[in-house]
């Protein structure tokens, strides 16, 4: 009877501390965004939430009969800080409206919770283009480090563009006049997306480089107070454009930006798409 007795408090023993752990590990749990960090194609949506929030809080929760309706809950703030380049209503939902970067922030429950979203225009690159655009807008609010070349941890222009390209087989100068000097010059009003902006009073004084994205915007390691960012391709005095992409297949009506350029340049016919030789 007493070892009866002995097992059975053993086990009510262990079913209380395991019932406190499971309980202390929920409570651990905390709420966040679904993301943080996203970047959406123009005529695309996309929607964000937060997860993890106790059943207890979310009084202003609507229900809906329909399980794939979106439900609204009246209980969360959401913003945008920049409307001119996302929108986003009161289901989370994201709209993209041009191309950059905003802030979206949701207010609940007396906290704040943030995602940054960059919005890029895909329409008429080939998918090199692409590739290369949507592999360096992944690091858009990481840290600029002088002399860097990480793109997580930090790095400067030339470290960028040189570590963006690195990723597809190019070893360009840790240099942004070197790296004008070593790719192709091209005209303003020729130039397409992944090409470099140099900026500078002149050639020969060339201090700074940008990876060019369409619509008139650069990316681009800026500075240690912004980091890595969006800028309007006029943000400064350019002195030179380099393309590292050797041969483009294009199906739209002409190769040229129509931000940047005359459209009567006619259309590029190439089938081939490949990559110039590694600097």
């Amino acid at each position: 009877m007493k070892r009866r007795a002995f097992l059975l408090t053993l086990l009510m023993v262990f079913g209380f501390v395991f019932s406190f752990t499971l309980k202390a590990d929920a409570a651990t749990v905390k709420p966040k965004l679904n993301k943080t960090r996203l970047v959406l194609e123009m005529n695309t949506e996309d929607r964000l939430e937060i997860i993890n929030r106790n059943s207890e809080n979310d009084e202003g929760f609507d229900t809906a009969d329909d399980p794939n309706e979106v439900v609204v809950d009246t209980s969360i703030k959401w913003t945008s800080s920049n409307k001119k380049v996302v929108t986003v209503d009161e289901t989370g939902t994201l709209t993209p409206v041009s191309v950059g970067t905003a802030k979206i922030t949701a207010k609940a429950d007396g906290k704040k919770y943030t995602c940054k979203v960059t919005v890029i225009d895909y329409t008429g690159m080939t998918e090199e283009q692409k590739e290369v655009v949507s592999y360096a807008l992944q690091f858009v609010g990481n840290p600029y480090r002088y002399g860097g070349i990480s793109l997580t941890k930090g790095t400067d222009c030339s470290g960028f563009t040189h570590s963006v390209y690195k990723k597809f087989g190019y070893n360009l100068f840790h240099n942004a006049y070197q790296q004008m000097v070593d790719t192709k010059s091209v005209k303003m009003k020729n130039i397409q997306p992944g090409d470099l902006i140099f900026y500078g009073s002149s050639k020969r004084s060339c201090s700074h480089v940008a990876l060019y994205i369409g619509n008139g915007k650069v990316v681009h390691a800026s500075t240690e107070s912004t980091g890595i960012v969006i800028s309007n391709y006029k943000y400064r005095k350019y002195c030179g454009v380099g393309r590292v992409l050797k041969k483009n297949t294009n199906t739209s009506p002409n190769t040229t930006d129509p931000n940047v350029t005359d459209p009567s340049v006619p259309q590029n016919t190439d089938t081939v798409t490949r990559y110039a030789v590694s600097q």
